[in-house]
């Protein structure tokens, strides 16, 4: 059985909002494709066998009545090297065209959830992404049928991301950010011409921190927004980490016009980037630091006036872990907005277990106001967090039907039955969320209030803890194996924990509609 490389280091320990792995293909000889059908929506799985063993969807993209998907895959004839993936499919899901390019030069093209693909004004399309090997930038020109126009390369770092591309009148914009040494990592914004030959290149960034873009978005024919995180060296203890929002607002030439940063911790990065006739509207993550050696953090949807002010937040993910993520927003028909991500969510079970959980792609409707519609989550291969044997969900994008049905797409490696490997999955729903005359939407009820504000601290703590918005609240307390140690409903804003032993415990709060679940240590 054989496994290939991931395409990309982890980033300042994954503390900055987009820090993420390029995509792992795992394979095996077995091809054995996993469907399944219903009539409003589906949830299907491609192995695009017999030509590919191993494949992953990183973006979705609508063009009329078709689903044009990109992503890395390996094929199943030698050279056995991973390269570029396109597919097209129908509304239903029949795939209606798969083509597979080696890299050149033989090296190995990857990229991650959420790079971009475009539709140009020549009815082509533009994608990008990066070698493995030589760590080169690439942008990819394909005709409307899929063929490639140009395949280019840019100079090496040590870290890259080609993340995103706009077409402009007279070439390209791509943006992303480069690590040429040490742990100083920068935006980058780079010109081209119609070939994909650079014209400049500009960057943006300061000594010993981590800048990372996540949304370029064009304003008008001569100004660019991009949105960003900016968060401390990785070196630093978790406890002294930092991270922080950040728009940038250049014109043609990649002058900054306008910079701003958001409050420490509160926010850190932006993906999903929209500009609103009166503000702004992006998903993030709030930073907490949960212990001396863990960090964790909540999704979250922000909208902001044309000054930056905060018009409303909202918290939408379940748990605080660092691997969760939202990687886009898009507007609906019908005047809202879906949110597409994945985040770590409880498996039902009593006490709380804080391993005894799984990374579902999760869909969320919402309207301008922050007005919850629906949310939804699809798991592909069922699994839970176990380290030896789990198959994780990454979604690489989400795009509208003039319906208003929604599909997102991504990709899932599965360890624990043969075929091993990488699969793409795509899954559509109707504007209501439901597939089918079963509809499987939750209510926003399990996105709680109770969360939005509550602080636990300090943590780790000697004795005494207290909780910040925990009114009327029932709080217990368990240990590692999930033994209840503590309980009270009383005084709800503190508790003594001096008579526990130094460890780790795990406090549930609950008001009797919602729970919350916070990981202490108490060390003395």
């Amino acid at each position: 059985m054989l496994n290939c490389l991931s395409g990309c280091q982890a980033v300042a320990r994954e503390a900055i909002f987009y820090a993420m792995n390029k995509t792992v293909l795992i394979f095996s000889i077995l091809l054995i494709p996993f469907k399944s059908y219903t009539q409003t929506g589906f949830n299907k799985t491609y192995g695009l066998e017999p030509d590919l063993i191993g494949s992953t969807f990183m973006n979705i993209l609508l063009d009329h009545d078709t689903i044009v998907l990109f992503g890395s895959a390996y094929p199943s004839n030698p050279p056995i090297i991973q390269g570029l993936l396109f597919v097209k499919m129908d509304t239903l899901g029949n795939v209606l065209l798969q083509k597979f390019y080696p890299d050149p030069d033989l090296d190995k093209y990857a990229a991650a959830p959420n790079y971009e693909i475009i539709k140009t004004s020549d009815g082509g399309y533009a994608l990008t992404g990066e070698t493995l090997i030589g760590r080169e930038g690439v942008l990819v020109k394909l005709s409307h049928e899929g063929d490639i126009e140009f395949y280019k390369k840019y100079p090496p770092a040590l870290t890259s991301s080609y993340r995103k591309v706009l077409e402009l009148e007279n070439g390209y914009l791509i943006a992303g950010y480069l690590q040429m040494q040490d742990y100083n990592i920068e935006i980058f914004v780079m010109k081209t011409d119609k070939q994909g030959n650079m014209i400049w290149q500009k960057t943006y960034g300061e000594a010993n921190t981590i800048d990372i873009m996540g949304s370029i978005i064009t304003k008008d024919g001569n100004h660019f927004i991009i949105g960003a995180s900016k968060a401390t060296d990785p070196n630093i203890p978790i406890t002294s980490a930092w991270g922080r929002s950040h728009i940038i607002v250049i014109d043609s030439l990649g002058n900054v016009i306008d910079d701003w940063l958001g409050e420490t911790n509160k926010e850190t990065g932006i993906v999903g980037l929209n500009k609103l006739p009166d503000g702004w509207l992006y998903a993030t993550r709030t930073y907490e630091v949960l212990n001396p050696w863990e960090w964790g953090s909540y999704c979250k949807i922000v909208r902001r006036d044309d000054n930056y002010n905060l018009v409303w937040e909202k918290i939408v993910s379940t748990t605080a872990y660092y691997v969760n993520v939202m990687v886009d927003i898009k507007p609906t028909p019908d005047g809202n907005w879906i949110a597409a991500g994945e985040w770590v969510t409880p498996s039902p079970s009593f006490p709380p277990n804080p391993d005894d959980q799984y990374l579902p792609a999760f869909t969320y409707k919402f309207t301008t106001d922050g007005d919850s519609l629906w949310s939804r989550q699809d798991t592909i291969f069922w699994h839970t967090a176990d380290t030896v044997c789990s198959s994780p969900v990454k979604t690489g994008g989400v795009a509208v039907l003039p319906s208003g049905s929604i599909i997102t797409a991504g990709y899932t490696d599965r360890y624990c039955t043969a075929p091993v490997r990488s699969f793409g999955w795509v899954i559509k729903m109707s504007k209501d969320g439901c597939m089918d005359t079963l509809c499987v939407t939750t209510s926003l009820n399990i996105l709680p209030n109770l969360k939005n504000n509550i602080t636990v601290y300090p943590n780790p703590t000697s004795g005494i803890v207290y909780m910040d918005n925990c009114q009327n609240c029932t709080v217990e307390v368990f240990n590692v194996l999930g033994n209840l140690v503590f309980q009270q409903q009383s005084q709800p804003d503190q508790l003594n924990l001096s008579g526990l032993p130094d460890g780790m415990y795990v406090i549930k709060m609950s008001n009797g509609k919602t729970n919350h679940s916070k990981k202490i240590i108490k060390s003395q």
